[in-house]
């Protein structure tokens, strides 16, 4: 009977312990993923997650709109999403909490059908490349979302209404480079490493870089990390913990950078089931992934007032009701 008691005793010990020790769950949504959420994606690759006791799923969402209902909704807990999405809610009366940057840089270009622009006479200017545009069928991930919302921008630059051209929401990467590669449509709006696999494969030209062709949006808060201000409040610890990771991979990324191609690379494959890039590719993509990537998570306020500005964000979402610093500052490597 002692014999009984202590095995069952035993056994009662063991799975209270393993309960304590059971990783905590955490959704997050993305927009996109891929370029606009390096940073997780790196942790999640890495195992930093694990080490601070959390079990991270990254999903794409399928777009912006759809990552932020997710975390309305309850759906997800935290996301990464582009700033104008997350604060859509927000000029709404929903508490959404902007909790970190991500990159610091728009991670999406332009790219057409290689037959549509002249290597000897290319468009220069934004007014003419948008002009380029007219008449044609542009694919992007969100008509409502950041996508879609770059493709008004450069159409607009060219003094064109979004009826101008047709624009089509196809929201897997692979179908929409199959469709440009087939010809059924003209033009992506798209993040590495679509433009790059198009392009050194000879299917697509790059239209509209966003680096070279909008400077006025270099180094601005773009993708960012957001929360429910209820969860927030009542999980302090374990999105502490989760941004804690999150500033580790960004480390790793400015100290070795190989480790890091690596293991975000791999993340992909498994993400793509299984679809291996070309290594020239990869290259490329990566060179454009670790330039957008923001060097840390905290966002001041005259970044937000930038990033407020070009992305035409209401009034009434200041910084000081929208971004909350807090946990950013608390895991932020010194200088």
């Amino acid at each position: 009977m002692n014999i009984l008691k202590t095995s069952l005793c035993a056994a009662l010990l063991l799975n209270i312990a393993t309960t304590a020790n059971a990783a905590e769950k955490l959704l997050v949504s993305s927009a996109s993923g891929g370029a606009s959420a390096v940073a997780a994606t790196l942790a999640k690759e890495l195992k930093f997650f694990d080490e601070v006791g959390l079990d991270v799923t990254i999903f794409d969402s399928g777009g912006g709109n759809n990552a932020v209902s997710t975390l309305v909704n309850g759906e997800a807990q935290l996301s990464i999403v582009g700033i104008r999405n997350a604060s859509k809610p927000v000029e709404k009366g929903i508490d959404l909490k902007l909790i970190g940057v991500d990159t610091n840089a728009l991670t999406q270009a332009i790219f057409v059908r290689a037959d549509l622009v002249d290597p000897a006479h290319p468009p220069k200017t934004l007014i003419e490349k948008g002009a380029l545009l007219r008449g044609k069928k542009i694919a992007v991930n969100d008509i409502g979302g950041s996508s879609g919302e770059f493709a008004r921008y450069v159409l607009a630059a060219a003094g064109l209404g979004e009826r101008e051209a047709k624009i089509l929401n196809i929201n897997s990467a692979a179908a929409r480079l199959a469709a440009l590669r087939a010809g059924r449509i003209d033009a992506i709006v798209g993040s590495s490493p679509e433009p790059e696999t198009a392009l050194l494969q000879g299917f697509g030209r790059m239209l509209v870089d966003p680096a070279r062709d909008v400077p006025e949006i270099r180094d601005i808060a773009s993708t960012v990390q957001v929360a429910r201000a209820d969860y927030l409040k009542t999980n302090e610890a374990t999105v502490k913990s989760y941004l804690g990771a999150i500033d580790k991979a960004r480390q790793v990324l400015r100290s070795d950078p190989q480790r890091a191609k690596t293991a975000y690379y791999a993340f992909l494959a498994r993400e793509a089931n299984g679809v291996e890039l070309d290594e020239k590719i990869r290259d490329a993509a990566w060179a454009t992934v670790v330039a957008a990537s923001a060097p840390t998570s905290v966002l001041s306020p005259g970044q937000y007032e930038r990033a407020q500005s070009f992305f035409k964000i209401g009034p009434a979402v200041t910084y000081e009701k929208f971004v909350d610093n807090r946990l950013a500052r608390s895991v932020a490597a010194p200088e």
